[in-house]
């Protein structure tokens, strides 16, 4: 941490994506969640971050990346469709500077989705296929800290009333971690930000140092922080909790005055998976017809109206540098004013979800390379830190505890846990407590009992998924989601009966095993009691 500064900026990215690999399936529909994200987002993101170090910038940036999300970055299958997608992708960017040749302006975005479908191979390329080689390169060079998360992003406070499914969760999670990271994860995204009181004495035994939380854990923490969200705070056991700055929240999140909203960004909702004539574009999307985003958006959002004009890349970009500016002068004007008032520096924490930045906002990955470049000139009187790094320098944390929160809807578990997917959790305590059951009885296993026990501690905790209740909360692939959690239960349910019945299906289980082939070196013993 450099000296000199009145305070810092620490931006957070929670990078997630549920587990999706389907090798059963042609062309899964759910793979292009991931492939869209590594398009979109990652790659963007590896290109900055190669960018500034090339440019000798100096940043710090802090990234979650949950295990299911490096479980699929590292996984063959999936690397071998992405390349697919791909070139896919470029085919159709190569027809698409023939379709548009009569049309100038639309022509020269034909050519930018060429160059850019290129470049996203070339870096891919460069990084062996494999994406956490290049998180890997950062977190080593001290640019980035990777965190961890819980093993398949189970909303923990949901599960709490089984606490060595709690443990089970955060071990794995940090495991995996250590296991592709080669060292210890100093820090936790807890899904959806959700704190409650157990989780603390949880947290201290699997030796995390701190996470990331929603500002009302820190504004209603007990007793009141002196300085809001604006330093850490230390709970009884130890674990500093870095809060939720809510003015710089706004400006990129909020509907009225967050950025992305800009007339000049490319509009979201138009591609040419769901206009061209289907003949044309068939080989682009679903075999079985079904339209998709290709990622070729030809628009800009230009307003409340469908007469939407097309997108102008170079206008884009001037408006990422305006609205960085904005930002920087803005945390400029927070810092300057909260270290008056402040023994230690301010710390202003920036946590959003990495899918904002690329995917939702297409110009978001420019946007924070804009922001980086402009806060490294001369006259800013902040810089950037991570949340481990501030520790070292300011170890003097106020003791409080959090309040239980969410940064979900009313900052409570309402979002995960309502009328639409209250059914799932009766389910999976029931699997819980069998999981615990195994786990206490089963000391000495032979190589089949172990091999059957480790994978249903892993169908446990696919099913705990938070994506899942949320998917159905929110209306959108709810078909999958149930079927994903029933599928998991299912499988859970067999493998118990196999076990308890010492006649364990070899076939069942080395094609689940290969089907659900996270977490390779789990240890089911994880949920004794």
């Amino acid at each position: 941490m450099q000296k000199g500064y009145k305070g810092y900026v620490s931006i957070v990215l929670h990078s997630h994506m549920p587990f999706i690999r389907h090798p059963e399936i042609a062309d899964s529909l759910e793979e292009r969640w991931l492939f869209e994200a590594m398009s979109e987002c990652y790659i963007p993101l590896i290109q900055v971050y190669d960018g500034l170090i090339r440019d000798n910038i100096n940043f710090k940036i802090t990234m979650s990346i949950t295990p299911p999300l490096m479980c699929m970055l590292q996984d063959k299958y999936l690397n071998e469709r992405y390349i697919e997608y791909l070139d896919k992708s470029i085919e159709l960017t190569e027809k698409e500077l023939v379709r548009t040749k009569e049309d100038k302006e639309l022509n020269e975005l034909a050519k930018f989705y060429n160059d850019r479908f290129n470049n996203l191979l070339k870096t891919y390329k460069e990084y062996d296929c494999n994406l956490m080689n290049a998180f890997k390169k950062f977190d080593k060079l001290g640019y980035l800290e990777v965190i961890t998360c819980s093993a398949t992003h189970a909303l923990l406070p949901l599960i709490s009333i089984n606490p060595e499914a709690v443990k089970a969760q955060l071990a794995t999670g940090v495991q995996s971690y250590i296991d592709t990271m080669g060292h210890s994860p100093k820090g936790i995204w807890l899904p959806e930000c959700a704190y409650t009181y157990s989780l603390d004495a949880i947290l201290k035994e699997v030796d995390i140092k701190y996470f990331i939380a929603e500002s009302k854990a820190l504004l209603y923490a007990d007793p009141k922080p002196l300085y809001g969200t604006a330093a850490p705070i230390a709970t009884p056991n130890g674990i500093c909790a870095f809060g939720r700055d809510m003015d710089s929240s706004y400006q990129v999140w909020s509907d009225f005055i967050g950025y992305p909203g800009d007339e000049n960004y490319r509009e979201f909702y138009r591609d040419i998976g769901f206009e061209l004539p289907m003949e044309y574009i068939k080989p682009y999307i679903n075999p079985m017809g079904i339209r998709l985003d290709t990622g070729i958006k030809y628009y800009r959002i230009t307003g409340k109206t469908e007469n939407k004009q097309y997108y102008n890349r170079k206008r884009a970009i001037e408006k990422t540098k305006e609205h960085a500016a904005h930002f920087a002068r803005c945390r400029q004007d927070q810092i300057s004013g909260l270290s008056e008032h402040m023994e230690v520096p301010p710390m202003i924490t920036c946590p959003y979800d990495t899918e904002l930045f690329g995917h939702w906002w297409f110009e978001g990955p420019d946007f924070i390379d804009a922001f980086i470049r402009e806060s490294s000139k001369d006259g800013y009187c902040y810089g950037f830190t991570t949340p481990s790094e501030y520790l070292i320098n300011n170890s003097k944390v106020q003791c409080c505890s959090p309040n239980p929160s969410s940064w979900g809807e009313n900052s409570d578990y309402s979002v995960w846990i309502n009328g639409s997917n209250q059914w799932i959790y009766r389910d999976l305590h029931k699997c819980e407590e069998i999981m615990i059951r195994l786990a206490n009885t089963y000391k000495t296993p032979n190589d089949l009992q172990s091999r059957a026990l480790n994978q249903a501690a892993k169908e446990l905790m696919l099913a705990e998924a938070s994506d899942w209740p949320f998917i159905i909360k929110n209306n959108t692939t709810v078909e999958y989601a149930v079927k994903r959690i029933n599928t998991h239960l299912d499988r859970f349910t067999k493998l118990y009966e196999n076990i308890s019945k010492n006649s364990i299906d070899i076939k069942f289980l080395r094609e689940i095993e290969s089907l659900d082939n996270i977490f390779p070196n789990i240890n089911y013993k994880i949920y004794e009691t």
